[in-house]
């Protein structure tokens, strides 16, 4: 057993996505035996971080707090994207990845999560009833032109999932708006697949099957 002190800042380490106890505990070791220069830059840029940033009001992507006025990011003021075209992702690292790919110009919606068939209560952590009401909002405005839902989750077992799940969601919209089209990314990722770790042409091609 590790001292309590030690035993905490691991237990902390594994709530992080992907660690286990392991990676958890070379972690907290590097981090108590490192100069003590390095443990106060980290602990002041931690606390940098929840003083000065927030979450978009649209996309919920994390953003540096500005003036009041500038509640939405900086993709979401933009007159340069497709504002009737909303791709939503699990991850922020998702949408970073996707925008790497130059492919896609619209904006983003971000679950910060996943529908899990062993967890009742997870659709409720995710952004959904604001979904809803931003493409509600969004078709209502835009009688005549058509806009497009792309389903960009992970093609694993709880991305199609959250996928299905989102569908049946947005289905009361699809049958009032005819021109709201729900699509979901072609299968030029694999079964399994993250977008966090897939490379840009692999993504570029899912995007373009889209379905």
């Amino acid at each position: 057993m590790y001292p309590k002190p030690l035993q905490k800042i691991i237990e902390l380490f594994t709530k992080f996505p992907g660690i286990g106890p392991r990676q958890a505990a070379r972690f907290a070791l590097f981090l108590t035996t490192s100069d003590r220069a390095l443990l106060q830059e980290l602990v002041a840029a931690l606390k940098n971080a929840n003083e000065k940033m927030s979450r978009c009001a649209l996309c919920y992507r994390a953003m540096e707090i500005m003036a009041p006025e500038h509640a939405y990011c900086e993709y979401c003021r933009s007159d340069r994207r497709d504002m009737r075209m909303i791709a939503v992702v699990e991850r922020e690292t998702d949408m970073q990845n996707m925008e790497r790919t130059g492919s896609f110009t619209g904006l983003y919606h971000i679950l910060h999560g996943v529908v899990s068939p062993l967890d009742q209560e997870s659709p409720k952590r995710l952004h959904l009833v604001e979904l809803y009401r931003r493409i509600q909002g969004l078709v209502s405005q835009n009688a005549v032109h058509p806009v497009e839902i792309v389903l960009a989750t992970n093609s694993t077992a709880e991305g199609d999932t959250t996928a299905r799940y989102i569908e049946r969601v947005l289905a009361p919209l699809k049958e009032k708006y005819p021109h709201l089209a729900i699509t979901r990314l072609g299968r030029g990722l694999s079964l399994g697949a993250e977008l966090e770790y897939a490379d840009e042409i692999t993504l570029k091609i899912a995007f373009q099957n889209r379905k």
